[in-house]
């Protein structure tokens, strides 16, 4: 068994192109794995007929520009990974109890060629980066506010707890969003129970929330603690999406029982 406090390649290849945390390589590895990064682009599949009747016209793609929401956000690596994409398109709304680690490279990330793994060695093109000064927000010091901490015009922290109504609130008062991606996960307490129940109502606070805020044929992120409770959760997220999966990314340790649920084509019931 790897001992966590060994840095492994994830971790080093995580630290090597700036990244506080090595969980970032999961989320890149889903969303290439389930076809997201075309809502990341702004791409949208366009819809013939009523939402459920699932009639989509092959090939036919709208541009626009995606809102994205990323629950649990601290230390900030989903974040930085998405801003890196998205490279000053549409919006990002990142939430947590916690500050972010990441607002002098969140500057720097609305100019810098998307990172992916085919292109996460080349150096950011001289002169794209914006100043930190130039971004509110920028020096590190995250508001405590619900209302949210612009950090530019593209990118938005609110600090809270998912679980709170106030929070709820805000969240739904910054979308619709087009992807809602969660790593959130519950302070353990080494009794895998009592870890597991905590897990469950976190992700359904996620879920919750996603089916409120998500626009049609939006997509669904979230991690879950694995305890049985997952098969439930994917029933239900089938009664909303068009598919619905438990997926464990390759950067997963071998001993974690956390996996991932991924939700795709959102039919909003009006």
């Amino acid at each position: 068994m790897a001992e966590y406090g060994r840095p492994d390649y994830w971790t080093l290849r995580a630290k090597k192109e700036g990244y506080p945390a090595r969980s970032v390589y999961k989320l890149e590895e889903i969303i290439r794995k389930f076809g997201l990064l075309r809502i990341i682009f702004g791409e949208r599949s366009v819809r013939e007929g009523g939402v459920g009747e699932g009639c989509v016209r092959e090939g036919a793609v709208r541009e626009g520009t995606p809102t994205i929401l990323d629950v649990g956000a601290a230390p900030g690596s989903w974040s930085l990974w998405l801003l890196r994409q998205m490279k000053g398109r549409g919006k990002l709304v990142a939430v947590d109890i916690q500050d972010l680690s990441i607002m002098s490279q969140a500057a720097a990330a609305r100019n810098s060629e998307p990172i992916l793994a085919s292109n996460a060695n080349k150096p950011m093109p001289a002169g794209e980066s914006i100043r930190a000064s130039e971004v509110a927000g920028a020096t590190g010091a995250a508001n405590s506010s619900v209302s949210g901490e612009p950090i530019g015009a593209h990118f938005v922290f609110v600090k809270g707890s998912i679980l709170d109504e106030p929070v709820r609130e805000r969240l739904r008062e910054l979308g619709p969003y087009d992807l809602v991606v969660s790593d959130a996960a519950p302070a353990t307490s080494g009794n895998r129970l009592v870890d597991q129940a905590r897990s469950e109502e976190l992700v359904e606070a996620v879920i919750g929330m996603a089916l409120e805020v998500l626009a049609p044929d939006g997509a669904l992120v979230t991690k879950i603690f694995q305890g049985g409770e997952e098969r439930r959760l994917l029933t239900e997220l089938r009664r909303h999406f068009a598919q619905a999966r438990a997926f464990k990314p390759q950067a997963c340790r071998a001993e974690s029982f956390e996996i991932y649920l991924v939700a795709t084509g959102f039919a909003r019931a009006d």
